[in-house]
């Protein structure tokens, strides 16, 4: 008699490969999208730093584009003004934070900007 594998060996074996290539397939699922969200996330914060201006201070409950915010830059092209526009936030102002004891007097404010990832900034004023 020649020494083989049973056909239980056989569907055990398949069996055990499947659930580990189904374990991998989730895992890699996993990897795609928390890829996807750094990098949504990475493009929102950079549009964020749209909104942190001087002017965004006047804009306190307010949402707003971007092109609103920087149009003191006079930007021409068409193309980069309807982008700009594209890109709103909801801004909050925080009051003023206070800081005790510091040697040189500085002003901070939080900023807030909501949108599909909210994100608070602190401007430091001298």
């Amino acid at each position: 008699m020649k020494k083989a594998f049973t056909i239980i060996e056989i569907i055990v074996s398949v069996i055990i490969i499947a659930i580990v290539v189904l374990g991998l397939s989730k895992i890699n699922k996993q990897n795609v999208h928390m890829s996807e969200y750094v990098s949504l996330r990475n493009k929102t914060e950079l549009s964020n730093s749209l909104f942190l201006t001087k002017e965004a201070f006047r804009y306190d409950n307010s949402k707003k584009d971007a092109y609103t915010l920087l149009h003191g830059m006079k930007i021409s092209n068409m193309k980069t003004r309807a982008y700009l526009k594209k890109i709103e936030r909801k801004i909050y102002i925080d009051d003023d934070i206070p800081l005790k004891k510091m040697l040189i007097p500085l002003q901070v404010k939080a900023i807030m900007l909501k949108s599909k990832y909210a994100s608070k900034y602190y401007r430091f004023n001298p």
